[in-house]
């Protein structure tokens, strides 16, 4: 708690120390700082304290702050230990017996805990990060019970800086308190009395921009209505169909989870119009962070990719003629009888408008005022450092362009870099003319694709007769894939601070990080973002005597800044529901896994016969179910093991799941089997089950929240087609009778039917299950990683009866893909051994073709 700078901060810590808890923070207080005091406080080799729903970035992070905090003589970061795949079983038991802090995959550590590898009872507490995310059907759930289940004394911490995602939904905190094990609930919302100087910019965005906002939202209200009218036919709730609604993300989120059960029945027009919605609220953003030349080109580019028969219903709106008309005029204008006297490079009859973002000037005005404050007013310590902030990368290299550009008395620092930009734009324009060539030359164009190509050939013969024209431009076009912005570590400690003006983008509680390190005095704030000003917040309390000017810039009366205000109101509606269910939730007292299990208990040995529903006289013990290692990706397992299914975790050569000495279960998704269909993997599949199982089960599994069809009815053929999926189905039971297909609508179905297959079966044994379809010279080797095991049965050629050979021969995939036909062929045989390798070798063999 030492590391910690802030009595809140220390607060924290001390209640959930005392006592565990789910702690719910808004973003940019400092989740981290509290989770990473935590791991300072648990890394000790005394402890063994599992850390879990992290990423490899989050851990890395986490274990820099560690390094920090506690630093390399006093061992805190040598204690804090990663267990990936990558691990063998011997080496994970070592780093269990160890001790200190272990990052752990949520897939390994389900599976150590099942089959008794991570000493339970020594386990000091689980930290849940993320905690959000945790559902009843997630491995981490899972894993929390099978801890709770063997160790009542260890403590449960969780973490999330995510309070609209607990409060929305029905009793969601309540579920998720239950999965976690956990009674309370501790709330952070905000921090106060710790504000900086800040100069709040609304800046008005140009007549042409306030025309292309209206023109969008305008078209993003013709679709919905047109959505609306197309889905009134399949019972769906429009409520939700508003545009204020669809400026969000969330809002793609709500329109599939309606229609996904019902999507094959969804016409091609209303899945266009999904599509289209989420166009349009990407052109919102991509206008007030685009300059008008790039935006100009995104939307040619959009007009380029559109075909005769694409349905893109938005752009033949008058709305829609609106936006292209008015971006192109921000560009340029055509007028007769003009030419550029000051560049030849414009073509004839092109008046260049170029207008530039409002933003620019506003941003040279305050660097400007910066520059003066610092001469006129020197910061004692030297440390004028300046940091802007930006919502992307993107805009952050925007940034530096801009400002890179030297300024002038004739016109601003934005002229020359727009001028740029526009050689750029005709450049690519002329290169569109061979690509509306090809297109024209396979597809029929409307006229708006036939003007563009006429545009694009004059500008192309323009270019061509002055190829000196946009040869020598610099500026990058439509640059998506831009490179990273150099990070300013990699000039730390070359530059004076006082002479550095660092622009980087938005990267959430990170950026609290950033701040500590540079100490900047000024901040500007070119995009709005709430979690960004919290960390300002946490940045002064911090340094309460340091001058730090922060300056807020955000477009007035714009989609920009309703989404800031809307996101801001979002989460205090989400703290306020938090506070209300926390006053009046109630959590039920004990183990309700173990009552949950003792009731299923109870309906199993309850016979029917006996007057009363009495007990049998003989306790019949839970069901078990072998399990293959790589079920585990899955919910299903967790699911299994919720309903009191005892799972037996190992590699196994053939099937997924073993029910019974005679059932057998290969289980596949829709994706899966369609991909186990091309490769030819199913059949071999099939094929080993049927040889070593009386009852083998091809288990075919639907996603939940999505339709419980393998295609329309009005899809299927009369005939046998090798290319149709139901007839693969068919070919498939013709060559195997004994093979019996089982439909599940869901996972849940899935349990049930696992349940009803097993009800007068023998219980299957584990060791008999992995020596099926091992040859007797093979023994089962759990020194093998599972990652690479998995890469290496999923290759063409590589068959449940082949892969140990392979094993043996071969040290790593790339080692495999360096042998040629020959060496394959005495490792898997003749056949196998020329799939293998054309699998590995198709790219380069196109390449030179």
């Amino acid at each position: 708690m030492s590391s910690l700078p802030l009595a809140f901060q220390k607060e924290i810590v001390a209640e959930l120390v005392a006592e565990d808890a789910l702690l719910i923070m808004a973003k940019g207080l400092g989740l981290r700082n509290i989770l990473g005091a935590f791991l300072q406080i648990y890394s000790q080799p005394q402890n063994l304290v599992l850390l879990i729903n992290t990423n490899t970035e989050e851990e890395t992070a986490l274990r820099d702050d560690l390094l920090r905090s506690s630093g390399i003589d006093k061992g805190g970061a040598s204690h804090f230990k990663s267990i990936t795949s990558e691990l063998s079983l011997a080496e994970r038991s070592d780093l269990y017996r160890y001790g200190g802090i272990m990052a752990i995959t949520s897939r390994i550590l389900v599976m150590d805990l099942l089959t008794g590898r991570v000493p339970v009872q020594l386990i000091t507490g689980i930290l849940v990060a993320n905690a959000h995310r945790v559902t009843a059907s997630t491995t981490e759930a899972f894993i929390l019970r099978l801890f709770r289940q063997s160790n009542s004394e260890g403590f449960i911490k969780a973490f999330s800086d995510q309070p609209e995602t607990l409060s929305t939904g029905f009793a969601t905190l309540e579920k998720t308190l239950k999965l976690l094990y956990l009674r309370k609930v501790n709330l952070w919302p905000r921090l106060e009395s710790h504000t900086a100087d800040v100069i709040e910019i609304r800046q008005p965005m140009t007549k042409a921009m306030k025309t292309i906002q209206a023109a969008i939202i305008n078209c993003m209200d013709i679709c919905l209505q047109e959505l609306r009218r197309s889905s009134s036919a399949i019972e769906i709730d429009i409520d939700d169909f508003t545009v204020e609604k669809a400026l969000f993300k969330s809002f793609d989120v709500i329109i599939r989870r309606q229609l996904d059960p019902i999507w094959h029945r969804v016409s091609h027009k209303t899945k266009q119009l999904v599509s289209d919605l989420k166009t349009l609220r990407s052109l919102l953003g991509y206008l007030v962070s685009y300059d008008s030349v790039n935006f100009n080109l995104y939307l040619e580019t959009l007009l380029a990719s559109v075909g005769p028969h694409s349905g893109n219903y938005w752009m033949m709106t008058d709305p829609a003629d609106k936006i292209f008309s008015t971006a192109k005029s921000r560009v340029y204008l055509q007028q007769d009888g003009y030419k550029d006297p000051d560049d030849p490079n414009i073509l004839p009859n092109m008046r260049p408008i170029l207008e530039e973002l409002p933003k620019w000037d506003i941003l040279s005005e305050i660097m400007d005022e910066v520059e003066v404050e610092m001469h006129n007013a020197p910061h004692p310590e030297g440390l004028d450092t300046v940091l802007i902030m930006a919502h992307d990368q993107r805009a952050c290299l925007q940034i530096k362009r801009y400002l890179s550009t030297p300024k002038t008395s004739a016109s601003s620092r934005g002229k020359p870099l727009m001028r740029d930009l526009l050689h750029g734009y005709l450049q690519w324009k002329s290169n569109m003319k061979h690509f509306k060539d090809n297109v024209a030359t396979k597809t029929p164009t409307s006229l708006a694709s036939s003007m563009a190509s006429s545009e694009a050939e004059v500008i192309a013969t323009f270019i061509n007769t002055n190829h000196q024209a946009s040869s020598k431009s610099t500026a990058r076009i439509f640059d998506h894939d831009l490179e990273e912005v150099d990070d300013f570590t990699d000039y730390f400690g070359l530059v004076e601070p006082s002479n550095m003006v660092l622009v980087h983008s938005y990267s959430g509680e990170s950026d609290s990080l950033l701040l500590e390190n540079i100490k900047p005095r000024f901040i500007i704030m070119y995009d709005p973002d709430p979690t960004f000003v919290r960390c300002i917040e946490v940045y002064k309390a911090r340094h309460p005597g340091k001058q730090v000017r922060v300056y807020f810039t955000v477009y007035d009366n714009s989609v920009e800044e309703q989404l800031y205000l809307s996101a801001l109101r979002r989460e205090k509606d989400a703290f306020t529901r938090l506070i209300q269910t926390k006053s009046m939730m109630v959590l039920p007292i004990g183990d309700t896994f173990t009552k949950q299990v003792q009731d299923q208990s109870l309906l199993r040995n309850i016979h029917t016969r006996i007057a009363g529903g009495g007990k049998t006289g003989d306790e019949r013990p839970p069901p078990r179910i072998v399990v293959d290692a790589r079920e585990f990706r899955s919910s299903l397992p967790s699911i299994l093991h919720s309903q009191g299914m005892v799972l037996d975790p190992c590699t196994i050569t053939v099937g997924d799941y073993v029910l019974s000495p005679n059932i057998c279960v290969e289980r596949k998704s829709i994706s899966d089997l369609i991909s186990s269909f091309a490769s030819g993997r199913l059949y071999t599949q099939v094929e080993a089950m049927t040889v070593h199982y009386t009852r083998p089960v091809l288990l075919i599994e639907f996603d939940e929240d999505k339709s419980f069809s393998l295609q329309d009815k009005a899809d299927i053929r009369a005939d046998i087609s090798v290319t149709e999926l139901s007839s693969k189905l068919v070919l498939l039971t013709l060559a195997f009778p004994s093979l019996r297909l089982i439909w599940s609508s869901s996972v849940h179905s899935t349990v049930e039917i696992f349940e009803d297959l097993k009800r007068s079966e023998d219980e299957p044994d584990m060791q008999q299950a992995q020596a099926v379809g091992v040859d007797a010279n093979q023994a089962i080797d759990s020194a093998y990683n599972l990652t690479p095991q998995d890469i290496l049965r999923s290759l063409p050629g590589i068959t449940s009866k082949n892969y140990k050979q392979v094993m043996r021969h071969v040290e790593s995939i790339r080692e495999l893909a360096e042998l040629d036909v020959a060496s394959l062929s005495n490792i898997v045989g003749e056949g196998p051994a020329k799939t293998l390798w054309e699998f590995f070798h198709k790219d380069s063999r196109m390449d030179m073709s």
